[in-house]
C-alpha cells in the first residue's frame, strides 16, 4: 500500500494546478451569488458549469492569442487546442459543486444546502492541495497546516461572505 502522502497526492490536479485553484475559487464565488437566487438545483448546476466553461474558454482564447503572437504566426487550431487543454482544469473544478447539487436535485437535501456542501467541499479541497504541496516541499506538520489554511483562505473568505449575505 502506498504511504498516505502518496495516496493523498492523487487529490492534486495533475495538470495546471493554478487553473484548478482558480476554477475552484471561481465556482465558490458563483455559489455565493447563487445563494441569493430562487434557482432550482438543476439551474444552479447549469450556472456553475457554464460560468466555468466561459471563463476557461476566455483564458484559452487569451493564451492562444498570446502563443500566436510569440510564435509570430497566424492563430491556428493548434494554438486554440493548446489553450483549451491548458485551461481545462478550470472546468474540471466544477466537479464537487456538481456532485453536491446533483444530490439536491435527487432530493437528498435542499438546493441551498447543496450550495453549502459545495462551497465547504471546495474550501476543504483548497486546504488539502495547499497542505500536500507543502508536504512535497518538506517541512513540519504545522507548516503543512499553515500552507493548507493559507491556500484555503480565499475559500474561507467566500464561506464568510456567503454567511453574511444569507
Amino acid at each position: 500500500m502506498a504511504p498516505l502522502p502518496d495516496r493523498a497526492s492523487r487529490l492534486l490536479p495533475q495538470e495546471n494546478l493554478a487553473a484548478s485553484v482558480y476554477g475552484t475559487i471561481l465556482v465558490s464565488s458563483v455559489i455565493v451569488g447563487l445563494a441569493q437566487t430562487d434557482f432550482t438545483a438543476a439551474m444552479m448546476m447549469a450556472a456553475v458549469a457554464v460560468t466555468a466553461l466561459v471563463f476557461a474558454l476566455a483564458h484559452a482564447w487569451s493564451r492562444a492569442l498570446a502563443r500566436s503572437a510569440e510564435d509570430r504566426e497566424a492563430l491556428s487550431a493548434g494554438h486554440l487546442l493548446d489553450g483549451i487543454r491548458h485551461e481545462w482544469p478550470m472546468v474540471e473544478a466544477v466537479g464537487p459543486a456538481l456532485v453536491a447539487l446533483t444530490l439536491a436535485v435527487l432530493g437528498v437535501y435542499s438546493a441551498k444546502a447543496g450550495l453549502w456542501v459545495a462551497i465547504l467541499a471546495n474550501t476543504m479541497l483548497l486546504f488539502v492541495w495547499g497542505a500536500i504541496l507543502r508536504h512535497r516541499a518538506g517541512g513540519t506538520a504545522w507548516q503543512f497546516v499553515a500552507a493548507g489554511l493559507t491556500t484555503a483562505s480565499l475559500g474561507l473568505m467566500l464561506v464568510l461572505l456567503k454567511a453574511l449575505l444569507h
